[in-house]
Parts: structure tokens; C-alpha cells; sequence
């Protein structure tokens, strides 16, 4: 019941910006419900003494008083007001005139005093003099009508009555004169107070809100503004729901309930905004309580700590680079530099054969290539972090690139018995770095290798496209799920798996090569599923 009362009294206070207007509608709609409140209950209780007329008149007065806060609902609010005084000087007339028919002469009719003080302050300009005056006339015309029911002479009496009801007016003039100019230079104070604490929370980095205990908010910094594409005006005194898209307010309604139950809940996400943008929202929503601890509404701090998170992020993708760096350290380049200590070894205390000595010699030979691919690649990807590459494009060959990591890995295709074939026309060339471009192939042609069973096959395809010279590697190779490609698209580390043969790599191949490509303004795209094989899609700048 208290809800509603209260939902009544702020009919018509959205987006009222104006603290003078915002108290005189809540000032009419409060003296409209109580006055028809009492309306009804003065008609229960004449209805009872069977007093009908009056009993009609009470009734139809509250359910005339009940107008006046729909006008303000719909936010006519001149209406509303100039409504409300003439309904209230009709029923004090009617009242008054009944009351003097029925031979009861109790002042009804001072009770316009009070409204013409209620005039002076409800209107600005000249209207707040004519609303004072035409109630004053009202009064003065029931004090002559009341002689006339008395059947009493205007005598010196009657006109010291109208005298000292004059003097009563004059001063409740002077008062309402007083109060009213009293009650603008609090208001011009409290506007000023209310500029400079906008002026200070509008040069804060952050979004900062205030709510009542209806979710509505009461003041917000310029912030909102920027993010909803809604002015000020319109998000104070609008519902959170009003103002928040429909995923924020999902999650963040919860936690304002939680708020006015007295807790203080934090917050740290990815936001959407509805403009399309997003960013990591650090916040907190902070009880405010009055003096005897009721809670009154919530206050919302908001922080844009994209930048923390995107740190946050990179160290963490440190921390794994260096574990990683350090697993190839232990694994890749020492269990190659611990075989040949112990074949060296072994051949010193050993009388070896001419025929052992050359099958040592082929292990060492196989060892070491793969320890010098392993160095060169990890160097190659610790000079690519730290942006120590230069790209230095020029007109390349792309045949002649294939054609030359294809020889560089020959014994590891006729190894595997792959059917290697690269259909790219000699005559196709591109705008690259050809270091860069020869790295970034070797380790994808290595992967294709690596990942593609015995008795598989691989195909280098190349076309012109304008614009682009497109580059397709395709294999028959065990296949990647949408994660993997997600995460190498990331330009993630990746866990190196052994290959189908038990080949062994460090995971900074692609890594390195998307980099490289990258720095080269190419496009990379990736199509694969597992088992059948992977696709890769390279668009490189023709000139």
C-alpha cells in the first residue's frame, strides 16, 4: 500500500529537472491525494448521518481531486494546478453555501485563506497575483453572502469582520511573499551546489550514478550520456530499465537489489555497449542510509579497466611463453645436445665399424638438423616479440619459395611416402619479404608434413587475384578442431603434439609464421576438421 501511495505522489516527476516545478508537483499531488482521501472519508461519515448533500459533494470532490494528479501524470502541469484551485474554490464554495442554507455558520470559507497562500506559490509572473486576488474576491463575496443568510445589517460589525479578514490576507501575502523569495535563492543556492557537483563528477573517469529505492536514477555524470545516446535530462528520473540495454540490465539489476538490501556487491566484466563497442566494466554499487540507517537509495561507480585486463592478459601470455620457452629449453635443445654427448662418447670408447661410424654419423647429422630448425625458430620468435623485424618487401617469386622448402624437407617426404605437389605457375609473383615469406612456409610446409600419415598427400596452390595473390596449402593431415583454429588465429602459443611419424616440435612455428605474415599486411584463414585434413589460405599484397 505504501508503494503505491508513494508511486501516486511522483506522478508526472519524470525527467523534471527543475528542483522548483519538481516541488510544486509533488507538493500538488500530495495535497490532492490527501485531500481525497479525506473526501472519501468525510463522505463515509456523512452518509452515515445521512447528510446526502453534503455527502455528494464530498465524494465527487475526492474523485475530482484525483484529476489532478493524472493531469500531472501526463505532465500538463498548468492544468493540474490551475485545476486543483478552482476545484478547491468550487467545493469550499458549494460547502460554504450549503453550510450557510442549513443554518451553520462555522468559517468554512476562511479556509481559502490558506489557498490563496497555496496560489501565490504554485505560479511565477503576473498569474501568482490574479490566482491570490480571485480568491480573495471569492472570500470577501461568501463573508457578504453568509451576512445576507444570517439576515444580519452590514453594520460597523460586519465590516471590522471584512477589515480584519483583509489585514489576515495582506499577511498571508506579505508571508507567501517571504517564504517565496526565500525559497528561490535556496533553490538558485542548491542549483549552483548542483552545477558545481556536476562540473566535478563529469571529470571523472568514471560512470558514476546515483539511484533511489525505485531504481530510478537521481542524478548520473556525463558519462551516461556518451554510452546510452540519451541526454541527461532523459535518464534522470527514468527507471534502470528505461536506460540499460537488456544485457546489462540482466546482470546488473541483481546486483542493485542486492544493494538497497544493504550489501555491496562488485562487478568486473566484458560490457557491450549499445553503440557497439565494448570494454572490461570494474565496478561497485554502494548502499547510501540515512541517519537512522534506512537505506535510501545506491550510488554506482563504474570503471572503463580495459587497459588493466588487456595487461593482465599480456603477462599472462608472458608467463606462458616463458614456460614454454624454458619446456624447449629443457626438452627440444637439450635431449638432442645429451644424444650427442653420449654417441660421442661412445664412439671414443668404442671401436666402431666403417659401417657403424656412418649410421652414427647419420643420427648425429639427423639430430642436429633438427636442433638447428628448433634454435633458428626460436630465435626467430623471440626477435619477432620484441619487434626486432624489419620488413624489407619486394617482388617475389612464390614457385621458387615452394620449390625451395620443398627440397629442404625431400628426405622427410620420401620418408613418409607423401605425395607432394606444388601447381603453382612460375610466373606468379608478390609484394613480400622473402626471408619472411620463406620462414612462414617452411613451418606451415613442416606442419603439413608433420601432422599428414604415411602415404598422404599435400598440394601448393597459388592464383593472382588482383589485389592479392592467394597461397593455398592443403593436406590430408589429422585436422584441427574450431578451437585450435581460433587460438592459432589468435597468434596463440600452441602445445606441441607429436606428429604422426613421432616428430617432435617446439609449437612456435605458426606462431612465428602468422606474425611474420602479419607484419606483411597478409591475410591468413584456416579450414580444417578433424581427420580430414587442414587448409590454409594465405592472401599475400601483389605489389
Amino acid at each position: 500500500m505504501r508503494s503505491l501511495l508513494k508511486k501516486i505522489n511522483h506522478s508526472g516527476l519524470e525527467g523534471l529537472e527543475d528542483p522548483l516545478n519538481y516541488r510544486r508537483v509533488l507538493f500538488i499531488n500530495n495535497l490532492s491525494l490527501v485531500s481525497s482521501i479525506v473526501a472519501f472519508a468525510v463522505a463515509i461519515l456523512v452518509a452515515f448521518e445521512q447528510l446526502f448533500p453534503q455527502f455528494l459533494v464530498t465524494l465527487s470532490g475526492g474523485l475530482l481531486f484525483l484529476l489532478v494528479i493524472y493531469f500531472n501524470r501526463l505532465k500538463l502541469y498548468l492544468v493540474a494546478r490551475t485545476y486543483f484551485l478552482f476545484i478547491s474554490a468550487i467545493l469550499l464554495v458549494v460547502v460554504s453555501l450549503v453550510a450557510f442554507g442549513q443554518g451553520r455558520f462555522n468559517e468554512t470559507e476562511n479556509i481559502l485563506i490558506g489557498f490563496m497562500a497555496v496560489s501565490y506559490l504554485l505560479y511565477d509572473g503576473g498569474f501568482r497575483y490574479a490566482g491570490f486576488f480571485i480568491l480573495y474576491g471569492v472570500l470577501i463575496w461568501l463573508k457578504f453572502v453568509k451576512q445576507q443568510y444570517i439576515g444580519a445589517p452590514y453594520d460597523l460589525n460586519f465590516y471590522l469582520t471584512i477589515q480584519n479578514t483583509t489585514i489576515l490576507s495582506t499577511l498571508v501575502f506579505l508571508f507567501a511573499a517571504s517564504f517565496r523569495r526565500s525559497l528561490m535563492k535556496a533553490f538558485v543556492r542548491l542549483k549552483s551546489k548542483d552545477d558545481l557537483l556536476f562540473s566535478m563528477i563529469d571529470n571523472v573517469p568514471l560512470y558514476i550514478a546515483l539511484l533511489d529505492t525505485d531504481k530510478r536514477y537521481r542524478m548520473v555524470n556525463i558519462n551516461y550520456e556518451k554510452s546510452f545516446g540519451k541526454n541527461r535530462d532523459e535518464i534522470i528520473g527514468s527507471h534502470i530499465s528505461e536506460v540499460l540495454p537488456e544485457n546489462i540490465l540482466n546482470v546488473h539489476d541483481p546486483m542493485v537489489e542486492a544493494a538497497l538490501r544493504g550489501e555491496s556487491p562488485e562487478f568486473l566484466e566484458k560490457t557491450d555497449m549499445p553503440d557497439g563497442t565494448n570494454f572490461y566494466a570494474g565496478g561497485r554499487y554502494v548502499p547510501i542510509t540515512s541517519d537512522n540507517g534506512e537505506i535510501i537509495g545506491v550510488t554506482v561507480f563504474v570503471n572503463d579497466v580495459t587497459k588493466l585486463e588487456n595487461a593482465k592478459n599480456k603477462l599472462t601470455s608472458a608467463n606462458k611463453a616463458k614456460d614454454r620457452l624454458f619446456s624447449i629449453v629443457a626438452h627440444d635443445i637439450r635431449g638432442p645436445l645429451d644424444l650427442f654427448d653420449t654417441l660421442l662418447d661412445y664412439s671414443l670408447e668404442a671401436d666402431l665399424s666403417q659401417e657403424e661410424f656412418l649410421e652414427h654419423q647419420k643420427k648425429i647429422k639427423s639430430k642436429l638438423g633438427e636442433l638447428r630448425m628448433t634454435v633458428n625458430t626460436l630465435l626467430e620468435w623471440a626477435r619477432s616479440q620484441l619487434d626486432g623485424i624489419n620488413v624489407r618487401p619486394k617482388s617475389t617469386n612464390i614457385n621458387n619459395i615452394f620449390n625451395e622448402n620443398v627440397e629442404l624437407y625431400r628426405e622427410l617426404i620420401t620418408q613418409k611416402k607423401i605425395n607432394f605437389e606444388v601447381k603453382i605457375p612460375q610466373e606468379i609473383n608478390a609484394w613480400v619479404d622473402e626471408n619472411h615469406l620463406k620462414i612462414s612456409l617452411r613451418n606451415m610446409i613442416h606442419n603439413a608434413l608433420k601432422y599428414t600419415p604415411i602415404g598422404g598427400s599435400i598440394q601448393a596452390l597459388a592464383g593472382n587475384g588482383g589485389k592479392y595473390v592467394s597461397v593455398t596449402l592443403r593436406d590430408s593431415g589429422v585436422g584441427m578442431d574450431l578451437e585450435k583454429i581460433n587460438s592459432i588465429l589468435k597468434n596463440e602459443l600452441q602445445e606441441s603434439a607429436s606428429g604422426t611419424n613421432g616428430e617432435l616440435g617446439t609449437g612456435l612455428g605458426l606462431s612465428l609464421s602468422l606474425g611474420l605474415l602479419q607484419k606483411n599486411n597478409c591475410k591468413v584463414k584456416i579450414e580444417s576438421e578433424v581427420n580430414k585434413g587442414t587448409e590454409i589460405c594465405i592472401d599475400i599484397p601483389s605489389k
